[in-house]
């Protein structure tokens, strides 16, 4: 019986982590403590890989190098899972990456494409980036990004029960500061 009790103590303590409060990283982040912010995220993105905020902050801290050497390739993947996690912010700071080749190849079509997606959960940023984005595709461009548009959008855009969702009459509210 002692073993149970010592197996069952060991297992809950390699899942410490994986218990890590999400409010407690954001608040590590916000007050500058990038290195407890990055192990609360990090935790919760290996645990967790259909949850998009602890994706999203990896991706911005890896980004803007918080807690971690700036790496443009680590935040393009984060920002990704988050992304295809349907995260409006993330879909905006990929495409952003994808707009100026950093982590990414440069190529304004897969930028187009994710600001169309957040555009669709009604992202004002990413709403505001579009038209930027579409002058700098030739007409073959834009129309192969049409073709893929309504694709990403049923898999990263709005869920239909989301508020967010153009086909919903529910008023929208979105916070695009992030």
């Amino acid at each position: 019986m002692k073993k149970l009790y010592v197996s069952i103590l060991l297992l809950m303590l390699g899942t410490g982590p994986a218990l890590a409060d999400f409010n407690d990283g954001v608040v590590a982040y916000i007050m500058g403590d990038y290195d407890t912010a990055y192990n609360t995220m990090i935790s919760l993105a290996k645990t967790n890989e259909s949850d998009p905020l602890p994706q999203y902050y990896l991706g911005v801290m890896y980004m803007k190098g918080q807690g971690v050497e700036q790496n443009y390739e680590e935040a393009s993947k984060w920002l990704r899972k988050a992304s295809e996690n349907r995260l409006p912010n993330a879909q905006y700071k990929l495409a952003n990456l994808y707009s100026q080749g950093k982590g990414v190849p440069k190529d304004y079509e897969f930028a187009y494409i994710w600001y169309s997606v957040g555009a669709a959960h009604k992202h004002q940023l990413s709403m505001n980036a579009l038209e930027k984005a579409r002058s700098k595709l030739s007409e073959e461009e834009y129309k192969e990004a049409q073709k893929m548009i309504s694709d990403y959008i049923e898999k990263y855009g709005p869920l239909p029960e989301d508020p967010n969702n153009p086909n919903n009459n529910a008023p929208a509210t979105v916070n695009s500061n992030s």
